[in-house]
């Protein structure tokens, strides 16, 4: 099975190429809902959560976004304890994933995998999904953020998917600013995987 992971910085398309692929009949798993159902059904996790956040960060279907990203954004600290907790889960989720069927490639959609290095040694390929920044900026704004918190987050992430990051691995792009020609280089990289 040829094990490849899908990410791009916020507004690229990530998502929209891994639903492309779903519609194409791969199974794609994305990690960011998955940490999500881990944060409403693993009770071990929850346990984690609040150890260190403390137990106003639980919800009963979930965790409290705000809270977290309230504390995570203004100690970068406090982000690296939330990856150092919930990673562990997440990459025991996709190993599960991996495992569970015998498809010639799979795929996993992650926003950061530079910063989860486990998930990374588990790919054969990474696929980064890219767009041009007044692309992603018309996106971010089009989902409801304000246009300066839309270029903060932009510029939070930039270089965060860089090809450079991942040396050992086979890089593919592809460039999401216009849908007929996503629909063809996905077309082209899935042809290349046969």
């Amino acid at each position: 099975m040829v094990k490849i992971g899908i990410t791009g910085s916020i507004g690229a398309g990530k998502s929209f190429v891994g639903g492309l692929l779903r519609a194409r009949g791969f199974q794609v798993l994305d990690a960011d809902r998955k940490v999500h159902e881990l944060y409403r059904k693993s009770s071990e996790l929850r346990a984690d959560m609040a150890s260190f956040f403390g137990e106003e960060c639980l919800t009963p279907t979930g965790v409290n976004s705000a809270l977290i990203a309230d504390r995570i954004f203004a100690d970068a600290s406090a982000r690296e304890k939330l990856e150092q907790i919930v990673y562990p889960y997440l990459t025991r989720a996709v190993e599960e994933f991996w495992n569970e069927g015998a498809d010639k490639s799979r795929f996993v959609e992650a926003a950061l995998f530079s910063r989860a290095p486990e998930l990374v040694k588990m790919l054969d390929e990474i696929w980064i999904i890219d767009a041009p920044d007044n692309v992603r900026l018309q996106r971010l704004i089009s989902r409801g953020l304000d246009e300066d918190d839309a270029k903060r987050r932009i510029e939070n992430q930039r270089g965060a998917c860089a090809p450079e990051l991942f040396p050992d691995k086979r890089i593919r792009k592809i460039i999401n600013d216009n849908r007929s020609k996503v629909d063809l280089q996905l077309d082209a990289l899935l042809n290349d995987l046969l």
